[in-house]
């Protein structure tokens, strides 16, 4: 075989495996009530076996300087699907978000469509977003 018929075969099977990308998620985080700290914000996919949000399904995320007010984030290149969003405001730089000694949080969070659960986060299926042919679009609200 020669090396230019195998580069064209190399590249075929490459383009073939490819994930095909739908576009971005523009996600909108409104009411962060400080700009102290940072906001964290991720996508995630639903994964067999493993209950919503976990860093495994995480795919893409950011660390941004927090604002008061709101803050637009791009998702870039996500491949077609359905994600669900979280995000939380660090005001005291932990790296981590706070929680009191039930587990609830005591700084920001949010996650896509304003989803929430009843003493636990919400479901995949309660947060989830789409990302197709168009790009994709989620909202949240940050929960003090």
């Amino acid at each position: 075989m020669n090396f230019k018929r195998m580069y064209l075969m190399l590249g075929a099977s490459l383009a073939l495996s490819s994930p095909l990308y739908a576009g971005d998620l523009v996600v909108e985080l409104k009411g962060i009530r400080s700009d102290a700290g940072s906001v964290f914000c991720g996508i995630h996919q639903k994964l067999p076996d493993v209950q919503f949000p976990d860093e495994k399904g995480s795919v893409m995320s950011f660390k941004v300087r927090a604002r008061e007010g709101t803050i637009t984030l791009v998702f870039k290149d996500v491949p077609d699907g359905d994600y669900a969003l979280t995000a939380y405001h660090d005001e005291n730089g932990s790296g981590e978000i706070d929680r009191n000694a039930l587990g609830i949080p005591t700084e920001g969070y949010a996650f896509s469509n304003d989803a929430m659960g009843f003493m636990a986060p919400p479901t995949f299926e309660d947060a989830a977003v789409t990302v197709g042919a168009e790009d994709g679009v989620a909202s949240a609200n940050m929960n003090y």
